[in-house]
């Protein structure tokens, strides 16, 4: 499932689902490349598509860090939250929930290999891509088939 990109390369899905959940959500929020990255990312998962406004606030335009500790998430959505957090703010906000303390051990969670080791990982390429299109468009790998 492929749709073109204005860099002449096609966005790749994973399947149906992810993709209507893109291109709705893109039509309907004001999406600048770290929107697009998040939409795309919680969009590769089931549980993450149906969480969404758990995992971002439309009204104040931010994800909700919090929500890395709902009860919904398992091991392959905790690396999708990741990384689209990740996207969306240059940073590691689930591990500063608490300023005052923060959480180290949450922290190491969003290392590339933590992240990475999964079946969602050609998928997170793309959410890459997305996320830094002036940088990744010429990038074309195996996994866009």
């Amino acid at each position: 499932m492929q749709i073109p990109r204005n860099d002449n390369t096609a966005i790749v899905f994973k399947n149906d689902a992810h993709r209507a959940f893109y291109e709705e959500l893109t039509d309907v929020m004001i999406a600048d490349c770290y929107t697009k990255a998040l939409i795309y990312t919680l969009g590769i998962c089931e549980d993450t598509r149906r969480n969404f406004d758990s995992l971002y606030d439309a009204d104040d335009r931010s994800i909700v860090p919090g929500a890395i500790h709902a009860a919904w998430q398992t091991g392959g959505c905790l690396k999708v939250t990741r990384l689209a957090f990740q996207l969306f703010t240059d940073g590691t906000p689930s591990a500063f929930i608490n300023y005052e303390s923060p959480d180290v051990d949450e922290c190491r969670k969003y290392s590339v290999s933590d992240i990475f080791c999964c079946e969602f990982a050609p998928f997170f390429i793309e959410a890459i891509r997305l996320r830094y299109p002036d940088y990744m468009s010429s990038v074309r790998g195996a996994y866009a088939s």
